[in-house]
């Protein structure tokens, strides 16, 4: 049987790595570190996730992931009238 909070970690440090595709794992995926650059000089944050023993929120999910069950839906994006005119510009300057 898996360690207690073993599918929602996976599920939070692969969402981590999709944000921080620099990223890498340290100590057979028990640690995500990522490399970061502050005032210049480089820096690696080390992200460890535990299952809390006891529940302090309000019993109700609301997961900003989906689950394993969950499906992904994606909302449509829509560009501002600044990047309109961005995408105008730049088509012009193309010739296009």
């Amino acid at each position: 049987m898996a360690a207690k909070g073993t599918e929602s970690k996976g599920i939070i440090f692969n969402k981590l790595k999709e944000i921080y595709p620099n990223s890498f794992w340290e100590d057979e995926g028990k640690i995500l570190r990522i490399p970061m650059n502050e005032s210049g000089n480089p820096i690696e944050v080390k992200v460890t996730l535990t299952a809390a023993k006891n529940i302090l929120g309000s019993g109700v999910i609301e997961s900003a992931f989906p689950t394993a069950s969950e499906p992904v839906v994606e909302s449509p994006v829509e560009m501002t009238e600044e990047e309109k005119e961005n995408v105008a510009t730049l088509l012009a300057s193309l010739n296009l």
